[in-house]
């Protein structure tokens, strides 16, 4: 009976062998030698075009589905069908105040506007970017002078398309030929035609909800061919403009993140015909990002769609403002209910920007009163807070062999501190971003073949600033996770940088604490070093809670306003934040001490002097 052949590999060796193996049991070939005859030669062609077209038949498939297309056409359409638009480039976009002084000049105007469109230059790093003002504002005169205040600017230079409709063309769309587009710049007018002096704007889709046939809206989407285009409605969904009426697309092409940190502005021109001053700046340009990737496509895409654009559940909130708020290098939403302590009827939303720690004020006020109003639930009160960042400071000891290296101990101890420095990019400041020990220490034995072993002590600390008063000195410090008590009635909890209390007082004083009876809590107390020996100053003021991380800090004065640093050791080596925290490894807080491993260079000579590190601070 015949061999059924196989079909089902993929490997060009295998498709060959299956096929050889089908052959032999055929009677006509039974005294083929097929490794040395040209039957060989055409089992190649066979299996070479089986293998191709497996592979093509494997791609396209492959293609099909938003989690395994590689192509960004594809990725983008199968986005498309979850109704989900990729973001495009984004302008980098700066707040700043602009004051015209008209003192000595008479006949001015009551009120002065501000164009739309209006040019500013910023000069930074040799380069000079463009930046324009997004939306006209007036400013009434006060004192003689016109004081325009919070005036969003974004990089880029104003470009403007026109198209005629056609509307023998069906469902026809309108491409912007340009890859730096800022599609949140966009603004669609539709006029009669070319000599018409009104015009319409419409205003960009995104939900069904009172949308009717007369509604002035457009759609946006990316075509296959990397470009953004614009549709309108078909006269039931959305008005469908007349033949030959004019569409006119004004928008940024921009440079997206080459701007970011511009922070000094000149104006080009005058306001009015009057000269301004020069532009303060309230907030450097930031948010400036590249167009939204292949893989931030593929994660956002259902996420969105889940979404379904309204706001309920946190991932809600989450997937929202990564799709319309581009200055995001983290990102965490948790519901009241799982707030420390809880709160009902909230949603919490944490953000950490791209090149600072905090968002501005306008831009908080960006995600609340423009990104989520009108999508969250009205009962439900979205509250953002502050990164709250817990940094590590790191005790690293490694043993090298000699005999390996050409490596001095300085320039092993500088591949040890790059490896850190990339660990600590690579793995934290991100609310996911959890400090994970055993991968420390495997990178760092992998820095250098000579690396032997390695010994990593972590601490976590967190800084405030003192005040003069008793009344302003009331500091909460939560740190992410329990901290490490020894057992020992003289051992503290925490320690603390040094500080004076008063001007007349030259002593440098200290935190402590002790155990109270009865309580998981601990009395914080401050003291001061008299011939070594702690000396308490104020016997409590505050506590420390190891178990859930938090230490209060009240009742005490300083002199001036000093950094005070609070360290403590974690309870474990693992260190994962919760909420609105972040980890950052503090590179000034790395001490590196190299040492050779004299068992690896001598053998078992080496023993006498091998030495071990401690797990603990001496």
């Amino acid at each position: 009976m015949a061999q059924n052949l196989k079909v089902t590999e993929l490997d060009f060796d295998q498709i060959k062998l299956n096929l050889k193996n089908y052959l032999k049991t055929q009677s006509t070939f039974n005294d083929y030698d097929f490794d040395g005859s040209g039957l060989s030669v055409l089992l190649d062609v066979l299996a070479y075009n089986t293998h191709y077209n497996a592979m093509a038949a494997h791609f396209a498939l492959n293609e099909a589905f938003l989690d395994s297309a590689q192509i960004r056409g594809n990725v983008v359409s199968r986005a498309n069908l979850l109704g989900y638009t990729p973001r495009s480039q984004l302008g980098a976009r700066a707040v700043v105040n602009i004051e015209v002084d008209v003192t000595g000049i008479s006949g001015t105007p009551t009120s002065l506007s501000l164009p739309r469109g209006t040019k500013l230059t910023s000069l930074t790093d040799g380069v000079v970017y463009n930046f324009v003002v997004l939306e006209t504002q007036s400013a009434v005169k006060s004192s003689n002078k016109y004081t325009f205040n919070n005036v969003t600017i974004v990089e880029g230079t104003y470009k403007t398309l026109k198209f005629r409709v056609d509307n023998d063309i069906t469902t026809q769309k309108f491409q912007i030929s340009d890859k730096d587009v800022d599609t949140s710049t966009l603004r669609v007018r539709v006029q009669a035609n070319q000599d018409s002096t009104s015009y319409d704007i419409y205003s960009k889709f995104t939900t069904l909800l009172n949308v009717i046939s007369t509604s002035k809206i457009y759609h946006l989407q990316e075509n296959s061919n990397e470009y953004y285009e614009i549709y309108f409605g078909d006269g039931v969904t959305g008005f469908k403009p007349t033949n030959n009426n004019i569409v006119t697309l004004d928008y940024m092409h921009t440079n997206g993140p080459e701007a970011n940190g511009c922070n000094t502005f000149s104006l080009v021109g005058n306001i009015g015909g009057y000269v301004p001053s020069a532009p303060t700046t309230v907030t450097a340009a930031t948010g400036g990002v590249i167009q939204e990737t292949i893989e931030s496509i593929r994660y956002n895409a259902p996420l969105t769609f889940t979404s379904q654009n309204r706001a309920v559940t946190s991932d809600d909130y989450r997937a929202i403002i990564q799709k319309e708020f581009s200055d995001i290098d983290a990102i965490s939403t948790w519901g009241g209910e799982d707030n420390d302590p809880p709160d009902y009827g909230s949603i919490y939303v944490c953000v950490k920007p791209v090149l600072a720690e905090t968002l501005t004020a306008s831009q908080k006020a960006e995600i609340t009163g423009t990104i989520l109003k009108g999508k969250n639930v009205v009962s439900i009160t979205p509250i953002l807070v502050d990164p709250n960042f817990t940094y590590l400071d790191l005790d690293v000891f490694f043993k090298y062999n000699n005999n390996l290296t050409d490596r001095s101990p300085v320039e092993l101890t500088a591949v040890v501190r790059d490896t850190i420095d990339d660990y600590s990019f690579n793995n934290l400041n991100k609310f996911d971003g959890v400090f994970r020990h055993s991968q420390l220490l495997k990178a760092i034995d992998a820095a250098d073949p000579s690396i032997q072993n390695s010994t990593v002590r972590p601490f976590m600390h967190k800084s405030f600033t003192g005040a003069t008063a008793l009344a302003d000195n009331n500091h909460t410090l939560n740190f992410t996770g329990s901290f490490y008590v020894s057992g020992s009635a003289t051992d503290s909890v925490i320690s603390s940088s040094g500080f004076q209390i008063s001007s007349a007082i030259t002593d440098l004083h200290y935190f402590g604490d002790e155990a109270i009876d009865g309580s998981t809590e601990r009395r914080v107390y401050l003291y001061k070093l008299v011939s070594g020996v702690e000396t308490i100053v104020i016997p409590d003021c505050g506590t420390v809670n190891p178990t859930t991380g938090k230490v209060v800090l009240n009742s005490f004065a300083t002199h001036g306003s000093p950094t005070i640093k609070i360290t403590v050791k974690p309870n474990s080596l693992d260190i994962a934040p919760k909420r609105d925290q972040l980890l950052s490894i503090n590179s000034s807080g790395v001490t590196i001490q190299p040492e050779i491993d004299t068992i690896s260079v001598s053998g078992s000579t080496g023993s006498i002097d091998y030495t071990t590190t401690s797990r603990f601070r001496s």
